[in-house]
């Protein structure tokens, strides 16, 4: 067994930074599926290297790199080539984490600080190389919020995650005066852009696809939020002047670039989706959702087949489901204007036996959860069949776009 908690390193035991272990430890208490051997990630890529970067060139890099984090070790003083080692566990452990319950918080140390390291050449060429690798890596096993855009590809707010990592870098490379690579990460930037744009066009051009489209927005204008985001790091806001105007805002300003695809992204997103674009705090106190990756939180509000699966979970007992079904009724008092836990629970209340209010549920309830359980406003948004709930969501695209 790999140690845990208590047996952890310091809390700032890599350099004044988040320790190996205690890193891939957060990773694991949100992800336990990944370390158990369950089978969508029971073999470890057939990566070689000697050092824990190289693995990084393979659609499962990410998870190659999470099963050799041992080759970073804790050190107060790590050597220039274990820092760059460590950029690649902290960026692979973010991207395995960011559609999880509880994410890792090291994406604003990796875009404000690892990238700003003074580093020879060839370290600036691994660094380079793990963050170009991210766009090829495939999210699907650690990831249910990902839209098929049928010849672009699936787009997902785990390439948002990518974009904030490539613009760090970009930053830090022309701050570096490595002009040839900051070039190299501009293009790579341009391109993803490009094809998240040409996405949305295709599927807002397909009548019947107004909730994928939905669900698309909301990943493009998160994504452009995070290059906003790593267009903020601290110690290259004096760099890329002319690589800001344009990337930056594009959900805010300059509606024109891209076809104006991040425009209408921002316009649905903003008229429609917003409310659910929280982080889902009130989630992270289930610990039942973290236990298969089957579980994990599709993108919202589109969530009745999200509380069926709940519902019928082979694993879960009754007593698990009572706690589910209270956990979703205290979110829904949590976030103002959501609608996604009211979904939820429509479809756990069409799976479950007897219903929410049966007696199996019910009596494995608190009080509170009971009373919540009768008030009249739930129980109306929750009677909404999910074709009906669709079908305005459908329209209210539809008369956005025109």
């Amino acid at each position: 067994m790999e140690p845990h908690n208590d047996q952890l390193e310091g809390r700032a035991a890599f350099g004044g930074f988040i320790g190996p272990l205690r890193l891939v430890d957060l990773v694991r208490s949100t992800a336990p599926w990944l370390f158990d051997g369950h089978e969508s990630c029971a073999v470890t890529p057939a990566t070689t290297g000697t050092r824990l970067w190289q693995h990084a060139e393979h659609p499962l890099g990410w998870l190659a790199i999470l099963r050799r984090h041992a080759m970073v070790v804790a050190t107060p003083e790590p050597s220039i080539e274990a820092w760059t080692d460590y950029f690649a566990l902290c960026v692979a452990c973010h991207f395995t984490s960011c559609a999880s319950y509880v994410p890792t918080d090291v994406d604003t140390k990796i875009r404000a600080h690892l990238w700003f390291m003074e580093r020879p050449d060839d370290e600036r060429e691994a660094m380079v190389r793990v963050a170009l690798a991210t766009l090829q890596w495939d999210m699907r096993p650690a990831s249910t919020r990902h839209i098929d855009c049928g010849i672009h590809g699936h787009i997902s707010g785990h390439y948002g995650e990518c974009l904030s990592v490539l613009n760090g870098g970009m930053l830090a490379m022309l701050k570096a005066d490595d002009a040839a690579r900051a070039l190299q990460l501009e293009e790579a930037i341009e391109a993803e852009l490009v094809r998240e744009a040409a996405g949305f066009d295709l599927l807002a051009a397909r009548r019947g696809n107004e909730v994928e489209l939905l669900k698309l927005s909301a990943a493009v204008t998160h994504n452009a939020g995070d290059v906003d985001q790593g267009l903020s790091a601290e110690f290259g806001k004096k760099q890329g002047a002319e690589q800001r105007v344009r990337f930056a805002r594009l959900a805010h300003e300059g509606p024109q670039r891209y076809g104006g695809a991040y425009a209408r992204a921002a316009l649905l997103y903003r008229e429609v989706m917003a409310p659910e674009g929280h982080r889902n705090y009130p989630l992270r106190d289930i610990r039942q959702l973290r236990s298969d990756p089957a579980l994990l939180l599709p993108v919202s509000p589109f969530l009745d087949d999200w509380g069926r699966r709940l519902a019928q979970h082979p694993r879960f007992n009754d007593a698990d489901r009572a706690a589910i079904a209270e956990g979703l009724l205290v979110a829904t008092r949590k976030v103002a204007g959501q609608q996604g836990y009211y979904r939820a629970l429509a479809g756990f209340n069409d799976s479950v036996s007897g219903g929410l209010d049966s007696k199996g549920m019910t009596s494995r309830m608190s009080n509170a959860a009971c009373r919540m359980l009768r008030d009249a406003d739930l129980r109306k948004r929750i009677s909404v069949p999910q074709a009906s709930f669709e079908s305005s969501m459908a329209k209210r695209v539809r008369a956005l776009l025109g």
